[in-house]
């Protein structure tokens, strides 16, 4: 889903201030006054406010604005996409937003319609967009666009330049890519990085890592553990360590040990597991 909402980096309202010397004869100021900038989309405006009225968004008022503002008409989008689900629709939006002028978070955001609707060759040239928007956010979703599209080198070289740019949450998605293209000790690195760096989803992945690729019950177990009262319970941790992967519970009892032991886990489990 996408993570953040309307950061914008482009100003749309220009005001232009005037302001008066004194004159001797009326001894006022002239007001400020304030030109908004107008628009002109290539595109017609996708629906009516009735429409959006019948679909229950509260937003009938965006319609109006959105006439000749970019703006309104990507939060009309957006509100199609998150609230209703309703992509193609979105998508509608997002182009008619662009038709006025291109904005990188417009952009992101025709990216994730579009990947939704698995029209991922589509997706990649709106989230380039974004990108060549200086839209930073896209780098990540670019990678998850290929990922989906199991090009994995790709997904590699867009989840990295994330990374390298804040996006912290990239770090678990480099280890997977890289467990995707056979990169084991690599991939390895990267899930013991966003441990480090105590990203839960990292520890459920270099659990499930360390069980299929590497097949260690006792490093599985024990970063699984390490979950419980975090993300997962401790009922639903143990159901995936003993009825899915069948590892016997003195070895779940090891790994148990293990995370509290260890420095390796800064994430540690100390209850009573009840086996």
């Amino acid at each position: 889903m996408i993570q953040k909402f309307f950061k914008l980096t482009l100003l749309l309202l220009l005001t232009l201030s005037f302001s008066a010397c004194e004159d001797k004869s009326s001894n006022s100021q002239a007001e400020k006054k304030e030109e908004q900038v107008k628009f002109t989309p290539k595109l017609p405006i996708p629906s009516g406010s009735q429409e959006i009225r019948d679909a229950k968004l509260n937003i009938v008022s965006l319609w109006y604005d959105a006439k000749n503002d970019p703006i309104p008409a990507m939060k009309i989008g957006y509100a199609y996409s998150e609230k209703l689900h309703d992509y193609e629709k979105a998508l509608e939006w997002y182009k008619y937003a662009d038709s006025m002028i291109p904005l990188g978070e417009n952009s992101y955001f025709a990216c994730y319609a579009l990947q939704q609707l698995k029209k991922y060759d589509e997706a990649i040239s709106w989230c380039q967009k974004a990108i060549d928007l200086k839209w930073n956010e896209a780098l990540y979703q670019l990678g998850t666009v290929y990922y989906k599209k199991n090009d994995f080198d790709n997904a590699l070289k867009w989840f990295t330049k994330a990374y390298e740019k804040g996006e912290k949450i990239a770090v678990t998605s480099i280890g997977l890519s890289n467990t995707k293209l056979g990169n084991i000790l690599e991939a390895e690195k990267w899930y013991k990085k966003g441990v480090e760096e105590s990203n839960v989803d990292s520890y459920h992945n270099i659990g499930r890592f360390y069980f299929h690729t590497m097949k260690d019950n006792l490093k599985a177990s024990a970063y699984s553990i390490a979950l419980i009262d975090t993300k997962y319970t401790k009922k639903s941790v143990l159901r995936v360590l003993q009825d899915e992967w069948k590892i016997p519970n003195d070895i779940i009892q090891k790994g148990y040990e293990l995370q509290l032991s260890s420095d390796e886990f800064p994430i540690k489990f100390k209850g009573d597991l009840g086996l």
